[in-house]
């Protein structure tokens, strides 16, 4: 088996509690609103299950897996994880809420849910919580609770397992000659409080990698930061990435991956901790190539089944970004609730689009039993992958970037058109009224890891996923510098920031390159925009920027400036219109951007360097450089320029 946190201000209160069926008068009614949490008082339980019954249990054993060959009992020793799912209750509000908040134009945008809050909203009563506890000690059963009060992860023998859901696990063979373990059938539950599904208890089909090996890998460490955040000092510094695992690392690999490109990692993290795991190629994958893109970020690895995994990352609200390169075909609503739970609670989620090529027409890969493929999901953000062409030898990000051939994308017929994609309906062949994937996209192709002491070279989009995961936590550092929230739930604001002037700064547009044709459908190819192979494309440092929500403006200087004898000094001076003028030598910050052609920014050249690093330029390494004041309308005026000074630049002297 295989084993700004922001507080709802109360302005915002009464619409996210609307959206979960909760009145204003009943809101009122509440206890008072403490600094921390919300605290709702007590809530309607969901209607229980007629007292002195076995709830009968469905969705668990399928007729495929009854007529496959049996091999025998599973030890009754045998330890076994399980994850019990209640039903919700306001569970119509959730999705709503969870969109409401991750809409830019919604009043409740990004006022994010503390893991306590949702449990309050949307969890069950905390005496039907507290009998699904006491059930589980009862039936000899270690149980982990959970705060939004709905899953419970629950670890002990197989026998009492057994004994507590009325069936026998035993050992099968598939199709291909390997094993799974599953109950001889459907569970039922001595529980009044009704049960929505348990997972763990069979692994019929099993979860596969986004990624594949392949020769020649060249890119690592540092070259994915040059590529996507070129002279940025953001390194992920206190922010925490999360890792769907379903196999495992060694820390040893990881040690000497950091050695080997330059580099500098804390010690990964594991929940449950001391998990034991064997090192695998996707797992080891997933965790550098997260720590290549933010090297002082926390990586953390979930382990465990996959509704355990989400509802232990449920938990976890000081990390902001996860990471999957996994695909499990079981999803279920409690999995479903729990990804909602993480968009309401400021938690981005990447999720690997696939390897092999483009999806068929109007199938999406992989129905089973009439559960969901982890893509269909809500409040995710899916990567595809591409094929970067870096010069010096990865020191920049080269001419062309191009579809990397084995990405994956398509139209998902079964989900219909989410809000923000809109925009891009019947874009190169986007649908007007499903799902399109991906969403964004980056390299893909030519990776190099270091696996069991040695490098391995890996393709796929488990290598684009865990960067995007890694470029998400530069974007959080930079929002909490400001004191901003995080990010949470990405794909309205990367539509909304593509559908502007913006896209051409922010993305790197994926105009080159197809992604053959599965089944004998038609390729999928690149093309200006959207496309159904790199998504929005992948990701310019100033997306950074607009992700956090953090004010960029050209930074102008009055004049003269001596760079030879750095005898000026630079000053910061007020932020905005109508601030008071600049002394000598003082750098100002323009709420607007440049008008016309009174910019010309010395052919190309823009300061990359900090304060003092400016201050000690060289001669002749940037244009002249000369603005004045005018007293009377404190417009800024130029009479020479050392360039358009853009992000990275921030309202204080360091920077970002």
């Amino acid at each position: 088996m295989y084993r700004k946190d922001s507080k709802l201000k109360l302005r915002h209160l009464v619409s996210v509690l609307a959206l979960a069926g909760i009145t204003a008068s009943q809101a009122a009614t509440a206890e008072a609103l403490a600094p921390d949490a919300l605290q709702l008082g007590s809530v309607d339980a969901v209607a229980p299950a007629p007292a002195g019954t076995r709830q009968q249990l469905t969705g668990h054993v399928t007729p495929d897996m009854l007529k496959a060959p049996l091999l025998s009992r599973v030890p009754s020793d045998t330890e076994l994880t399980i994850t019990v799912g209640l039903k919700m209750k306001n569970e119509a509000a959730l999705a709503e809420t969870a969109e409401q908040i991750s809409d830019p134009a919604s009043p409740s945008y990004r006022q994010y849910l503390t893991p306590e809050q949702f449990g309050d909203l949307f969890g069950v009563a905390p005496a039907d919580y507290q009998a699904l506890i006491d059930w589980g000690n009862a039936h000899n059963l270690s149980v982990t609770q959970h705060k939004n009060r709905f899953v419970a992860n629950m670890t002990g023998s197989v026998a009492d397992v057994e004994q507590a859901l009325n069936v026998h696990m035993n050992y099968r063979l598939r199709r291909d000659g390997t094993q799974f373990f599953a109950p001889d059938a459907e569970p039922s539950i001595d529980l009044a409080v009704p049960v929505e599904h348990i997972a763990g208890l069979e692994d019929f089909v099993p979860p596969e990698q986004a990624g594949g090996s392949g020769p020649g890998g060249t890119y690592w460490g540092s070259d994915f930061r040059h590529a996507y955040a070129p002279g940025m000092t953001l390194t992920g510094a206190g922010q925490k990435i999360g890792i769907f695992m379903l196999d495992g690392f060694s820390q040893s690999d990881v040690n000497t991956y950091a050695k080997a490109t330059g580099q500098s990692f804390l010690p990964v993290e594991e929940v449950p901790a001391h998990t034991k795991t064997t090192p695998g190629l996707e797992g080891t994958l997933d965790v550098e190539s997260a720590l290549a893109m933010a090297p002082a970020a926390q990586v953390v690895v979930f382990l465990g089944n996959e509704t355990q995994i989400l509802t232990n990352m449920t938990d976890s609200k000081d990390i902001k970004q996860f990471s999957s390169s996994w695909f499990w075909y079981n999803g279920t609503k409690t999995d479903v609730n729990l990804m909602l739970q993480l968009g309401t609670q400021g938690q981005s989620f990447f999720q690997a689009s696939g390897d092999g090529g483009s999806y068929p027409t109007g199938v999406f890969p992989k129905y089973v039993y009439g559960k969901l493929d982890c893509r269909q999901f809500p409040s995710i953000t899916i990567v595809g992958g591409t094929s970067l062409d870096m010069s010096g030898a990865g020191a920049s990000y080269g001419t062309l970037e191009t579809v990397w051939g084995g990405s994956s994308g398509g139209i998902e017929a079964s989900v219909s058109i989410p809000s923000y994609q809109k925009s891009i309906a019947g874009h190169n062949g986007a649908s007007s009224t499903h799902r399109n994937v991906p969403d964004v996209s980056a390299q893909a192709a030519e990776g190099t890891i270091i696996f069991a002491g040695a490098n391995s070279f890996r393709d796929g989009t488990s290598e684009a996923t865990p960067l995007w995961a890694g470029y998400m936590a530069l974007a959080n550092e930079l929002a909490a510098t400001y004191g901003s929230p995080s990010v949470g739930f990405a794909n309205p604001e990367l539509y909304k920031v593509a559908a502007t002037s913006a896209y051409d700064t922010d993305f790197h547009d994926i105009v080159s390159g197809c992604a053959p044709g599965k089944q004998g459908d038609n390729d999928y190819c690149a093309g200006q925009g959207y496309d159904l192979v790199t998504g929005l494309g992948s990701p310019q440092h100033a997306l950074i920027y607009a992700l956090a929500e953090a004010d960029v403006f050209p930074l102008y200087c009055k004049g003269p400036l001596d760079t030879k004898s750095g005898s000026t000094p630079f000053k910061w001076a007020s932020k905005g219109a109508g601030a008071a003028a600049p002394g000598p030598g003082e750098c100002a910050w323009a709420d607007r951007g440049p008008r016309g052609t009174e910019i010309k920014s010395g052919d190309g050249n823009v300061i990359v360097g900090d304060l003092g690093e400016v201050k000690s330029l060289p001669a002749g390494e940037f244009a002249e450089i000369g603005v004045f004041n005018d007293p009377h309308t404190h417009d800024m005026d130029l009479t020479q320029v050392v360039g358009l000074v853009k992000a990275p630049f921030s309202s204080k002297p360091e920077l970002p």
